[in-house]
Parts: structure tokens; C-alpha cells; sequence
């Protein structure tokens, strides 16, 4: 967590959280104090704490605010255990316990590959989810078929197989330190930000995911390659929100399309928000509308 964001928002501590595994996780809480209510929000891929800028900004006047470093990413250890989603459910299992209790639960928000973390959360440790949440929000995210979905690259029916193959494999490949060019921002632009994103959005994105160790990269994608979350969806029995942008190429829009009809299924479903013109960084892009979506359910929840 960069001194930026400590800078403009009331910082009440920093926290140490040992996941299950004894692995060292880093976490934030913003706010005035514990009597407020509690937020608690998990970056994706590439991503770090600081990712939610926008969110800490608007909420921590008012709630507490707990943003963490996924494992490997920003400030966080990488511990010894091979990357899994099982992994995703224990690290937030450990942070959500670490602050939240039966009296004071907290919403849970999470982007993509956050949004996979309660997603194995639920389906790992449900009975923390019914205890410690009050609700929760999947921002542009999905349960399966992450390569088979992703519209990053359009090629011929026929070979689509042969694509999605090595789309995988390239996930997990930790490569060279990924230098900040005009051309790795533009790959950043193209790949995870929608066609309205500001030259400010590109150049915060491009700032965060290029802090990403390659290898941590490279471990993670291999996981999200092939991950399965969908057990979760199914087991999650608080109120659940979905927002995604139309122009998502990384998790499009079909993935929260029928995740909103699959919680709506079992009464669960909060809202679902589709956001005009935006890529994958909804919550930097659009945060507006983000936030007032996040706030909606902390209202009513």
C-alpha cells in the first residue's frame, strides 16, 4: 500500500493476517473508527490493495474500510503452498475473521480475481459467509471458462481450439519484468480498460499491474487458466450484487450475465449493473456508478 492513498484517507491501522497456511498477508483499514460499518474489498489478478483507491476515498469517511494484498501481490508474502483457488478462500477467510465478527459483518467486494475469492470462499467456508457477511459484491468476474469466454482476441471458429490453448499457457508463463513503455500501456489499455477510460485511468492501471512480480503473475494465471469456482455461486446465501462493464474483454459481460441469473435462481440476487462503455477495471473506470452500486447494498443489507 502506497503512501498516496495513506495520505488522502484516515488510515486507523495496518494488519498483519496469518493465513491458514501461516502465510503472511498485508492488509489496510481505513476509517474512523470500529463503531462504523465495515467494508471489506479483494483485488484481482496483477492487482494489489492500492487498486481501490477510488473506494477508500469515498467510503472511509463513513465505514471502515479494509482493503488486503492477495498472496505474492504488493506487500503480501508468497508462502510455500502451490497457488490455488483453494488458497483465494483461505487467505479471505483470514482476512474477513480478522475484522468482521457475528455483530459487526461486513460486504465483501470483490473484482475478478476477488471476485473468485468469495466465490471459493462460499463454497469453502459457508458457514463463515452466513457469520461474518452481510452481503456481497462480484465486480467483473466469473466462476469458470475464464480462456474459453475472454474476447481479448477474435479468430476463426475453427481456430478457436488451438487459441484457447495457448491463451492458457501463456497465463502462466512469468516472462521478463514487463517494462513501462507507450506499448505495454497500450497492450494494458486495450486488454483491460474500455473505450472511455482517461488518460489518468490508463496511466494508475498501467502503474499498479506493472508492479506485479512476473512470477507471481505467471503463478496465478496458471491457476485461473483452468479455475472453478463454481460450486460457490451456489453457495452463497447473502444478498449478492453483480457489476460489469459492456465492454469487458478479460470477463465479458456473459459471465455476470449468468451469474446474476444463477443467483437470482436462488433468491439471493441483490441487483445487477451493467456499465456502458467500460473494460474490466470497473471500480477505476466507472467509479461513480461503483460506488453507488457497492452503496446500495451496504444500505440495504
Amino acid at each position: 500500500m502506497t503512501s498516496e492513498i495513506a495520505s488522502e484517507s484516515r488510515v486507523s491501522r495496518h494488519l498483519e493476517v496469518l493465513s491458514s497456511d501461516g502465510t503472511r498477508l498485508f492488509a489496510q483499514e481505513f476509517g474512523p473508527g470500529r463503531d462504523a460499518p465495515l467494508l471489506v474489498f479483494s483485488h484481482g489478478w496483477a492487482c494489489q490493495g492500492r487498486f481501490w483507491r477510488p473506494q477508500i476515498e469515498q467510503f472511509a469517511a463513513t465505514h471502515r474500510v479494509v482493503v488486503y494484498d492477495q498472496r505474492g501481490h504488493g506487500w503480501s508474502d508468497r508462502g510455500r503452498a502451490p497457488f490455488s483457488a483453494r488458497l483465494l478462500a483461505d487467505d479471505l477467510e483470514a482476512v474477513v475473521r480478522a475484522v468482521a465478527t457475528p455483530t459487526d459483518k461486513a460486504v465483501v467486494v470483490g473484482h475478478s480475481m476477488g471476485g473468485m475469492s468469495i466465490m471459493s470462499w462460499a463454497a469453502e467456508y459457508p458457514a463463515s459467509v452466513s457469520e461474518l457477511a452481510r452481503g456481497v459484491v462480484l465486480a467483473s468476474t466469473g466462476p469458470s471458462q475464464l480462456v474459453d469466454r475472454s474476447t481479448l482476441l477474435k479468430v476463426p471458429r475453427q481456430l478457436r481450439p488451438r487459441l484457447e490453448r495457448a491463451f492458457a499457457a501463456s497465463l502462466a508463463v512469468a516472462g521478463p519484468e514487463v517494462r513501462d513503455t507507450r506499448l505495454s500501456r497500450r497492450l494494458i489499455r486495450y486488454g483491460t480498460l474500455g473505450p472511455g477510460a482517461t488518460v489518468e485511468v490508463v496511466d494508475e492501471c498501467a502503474d499498479i499491474v506493472l508492479r506485479c512480480p512476473p512470477q507471481v503473475r505467471g503463478m496465478w494465471g496458471a491457476v485461473l487458466a483452468t479455475i472453478d469456482v463454481s460450486r460457490g455461486v451456489d453457495s452463497l446465501t447473502v444478498p449478492a450484487a453483480v457489476i460489469v462493464g459492456d465492454a469487458d474483454r478479460l470477463t465479458p459481460a456473459a459471465h455476470s450475465v449468468d451469474l446474476a441469473a444463477r443467483l437470482g435462481r436462488r433468491g439471493v440476487l441483490f441487483e445487477f449493473t451493467l456499465l456502458d462503455k467500460v473494460g474490466h477495471m470497473s471500480n477505476l473506470e466507472a467509479v461513480g456508478d461503483f460506488n453507488s452500486a457497492v452503496a446500495r447494498l451496504d444500505r440495504s443489507a
